[in-house]
């Protein structure tokens, strides 16, 4: 581990999760996008640029691997547009419905396991929406998971809360983290350490970072005001750092390392919008201000879009910033001043230091500030895969067993679960119940524990005669229905205590 773990990060962007993982200590060889002017943005904030503007619906791996010289990395990462899953594609049924609509970024992801498929990294970690769990009844959330089990790979989906790596965003993302067959299970609860909080009380963790604290040192603006370049103001952000002080503004967001001020300038408004503005107290949205008596001039329907004007609060965290910000910002209203947030601001809500230079015009930033992993929660990730491949690397080689291994551990396990209505498992001591819990993984091998008590989605049914040790299965998590009560009692042992996390992650294997 003393030499940097290498990754590719495939629909990079304009580089939010390289970034992060680029301060957790992993170097990038290689970024690859379809949109010219987010690779430009990628290059710019790179000595070495690595960012290559490719449709990777024609980009093959292999010549990604001949332009780097190697084909061994450690880790590929990578978003998959997420447009095709998002919660706010819901209008005339784009997203979910009856009148879904096929979107071809949906199929996306498959060139991102291709990707995995080729490099054979040690981990991957594929980054969207959290939309991605419903859209379609969960389609794609199961294939995605079916298709990286078919590669060789255990896959933990994982539900992060950005604000708690210091986001301050309510931004919720979906990864999918898999490791390879042969490898200890990715443990999410035990790597991916939480530094904040929202609990006023939790001494343990960091008070989150709200939206005050990430922007309010910067220069007040009208709407239509400001430029490219501009000079910070020093008098307000010594201020600033009285009332909040270093930790986000300067020691993250490096404002006093960078030269010039950059993209803090704001759009224009109509004259309709900046008096409905008014209208809006700190914190408040639309709908509340009409609940309060408030008649706005919004030519908008308030039933289908009663949220469509939000004033943002200096004292919470801020909405989600998104890829519309290019088209307005009406729902990101600046808490004290009559404009919206500028892409500077977006990018501080993102976690973009002031040293990260944007390329393009001020559509093109905020779409690409909107559609980037927070580098703060791309760094969370980093330290994660740090220290499970340390861990991996002293870990003990997991036993290779043989196939007439497999056959006897799919005869004891036809044994067990033909008698399971006795309650035989829960009489079990732990030993003897860690030696069924072995089998489990023995016979399915990328099967992971934290998808066993999702029965979402399709049932996949066998031809007659298979083994009900093997299938009917869930398409989604790959659990068979007869080892599902096996996978309660160890959720519930481990819970309780009685199992230890290495065993109940399968990382303390021992033969048959």
């Amino acid at each position: 581990m003393s030499k940097k773990l290498k990754f590719i990060d495939v629909f990079s962007g304009c580089g939010g999760l390289s970034y992060g993982l680029e301060m957790a200590g992993l170097e990038c060889l290689a970024a690859v996008d379809f949109n010219k002017i987010a690779i430009e943005t990628f290059n710019l904030n790179h000595k070495h640029p690595v960012g290559l503007n490719r449709d990777l619906t024609q980009f093959e791996p292999e010549e990604l691997a001949e332009i780097m010289g190697t084909n061994e990395i450690d880790l590929v990462v990578g978003g998959p547009p997420c447009q095709g899953f998002s919660t706010a594609r819901t209008q005339g049924g784009a997203n979910f419905g009856k009148e879904f609509v096929d979107d071809p970024r949906r199929d996306l992801y498959k060139r991102f396991l291709k990707h995995v498929e080729f490099f054979e990294p040690k981990i991957f970690v594929m980054e969207n929406v959290l939309g991605i769990k419903s859209m379609g009844s969960g389609i794609y959330f199961t294939k995605i998971q079916e298709a990286s089990r078919a590669l060789g790979y255990s896959v933990a989906p994982v539900q992060i809360n950005c604000w708690e790596f210091g986001v301050p965003q309510k931004r919720v993302r979906q990864l999918f983290i898999g490791t390879r067959v042969g490898q200890p299970l990715f443990m999410p609860s035990r790597y991916l350490t939480k530094t904040h909080s929202l609990e006023p009380n939790d001494d343990a963790l960091q008070p989150a970072v709200t939206l005050g604290e990430a922007i309010c040192d910067l220069p007040p603006l009208k709407a239509n005001d400001g430029a490219i370049e501009s000079t910070y103001d020093l008098a307000l952000r010594k201020q600033h750092l009285k009332d909040y002080g270093s930790r986000y503004i300067i020691d993250l967001m490096q404002a006093d390392q960078a030269n010039m001020l950059t993209w803090h300038v704001s759009r224009p408004h109509s004259e309709r919008d900046l008096r409905d503005f008014l209208l809006l107290r700190e914190g408040e949205n639309s709908k509340g201000a009409i609940a309060r008596g408030e008649v706005m001039e919004t030519p908008y329907s308030m039933e289908s879009f009663a949220d469509k004007y939000k004033r943002q609060s200096r004292y919470e965290l801020c909405s989600t910033i998104v890829a519309h910000l290019k088209k307005d910002g009406l729902m990101f209203i600046h808490p004290t001043q009559n404009r919206s947030l500028t892409p500077r601001e977006a990018a501080r809500v993102q976690s973009f230091p002031d040293t990260f230079q944007f390329f393009g015009q001020r559509g093109n930033v905020y779409e690409q500030v909107g559609n980037a992993v927070p580098p703060l929660a791309g760094r969370a990730i980093g330290f994660a895969i740090k220290a499970y491949l340390k861990h991996y690397a002293a870990s003990e080689a997991r036993p290779k067993f043989k196939e007439s291994d497999k056959n006897k551990a799919i005869k004891k396990l036809e044994d067990l679960t033909n008698s399971l209505y006795l309650g035989v498992i829960r009489k079990m001591d732990n030993k003897e119940f860690l030696s069924v819990w072995n089998l489990v993984h023995l016979v399915h091998p990328t099967l992971h524990p934290e998808t066993a008590l999702d029965r979402s989605g399709e049932i996949y049914m066998p031809s007659s005669g298979t083994s009900d040790v093997l299938a009917p299965y869930y398409k989604r998590s790959g659990w068979p229905i007869s080892l599902i009560p096996i996978a309660e009692e160890a959720n519930i042992r481990y819970k309780n205590g009685v199992m230890t996390e290495e065993d109940y992650y399968f990382n303390n294997l021992v033969s048959a």
